[in-house]
């Protein structure tokens, strides 16, 4: 087997790593936003739940992620909380490309891009 020099293993490892590196971002640039804004109605007869209704305020809930008091869920601004809303909890059924029923905010619809306290992780 032939030996490497410390110098040709660093330069190798530079080269991976910044190949790997490259690679990684072209992905992310590819990589769909869950919390992109969809601007579609909510199905018919059908209101959005209000911010100000009393167990949505309970929860921190926001139509928009975005939104969130960063102050009372500090979780939020994690990195690996980018993608806990409400389009990928649990409790979420999906009615159309915006909106959809939430199994514990019952007063309406919630939006795909939504978040409360609630959000558990769909398996």
């Amino acid at each position: 087997m032939k030996q490497f020099s410390r110098k040709q293993f660093l330069n190798r490892s530079i080269v991976l790593a910044s190949t790997l590196s490259l690679l990684g971002g072209e992905w992310f640039l590819y990589a769909k936003d869950p919390e992109k804004v969809i601007n579609v109605e909510p199905p018919e007869g059908l209101k959005p739940i209000s911010e100000n209704d009393p167990t949505a305020q309970a929860l921190g809930f926001h139509q928009d992620a975005k939104n969130t008091d960063f102050i009372l869920y500090p979780e939020r601004k994690l990195p690996q909380s980018k993608n806990h809303v409400c389009n990928q909890c649990v409790q979420f059924t999906k009615l159309n490309d915006g909106w959809g029923k939430c199994n514990i905010l019952q007063a309406g619809v919630v939006s795909t891009n939504g978040w409360c306290s609630a959000w558990s992780k769909k398996n």
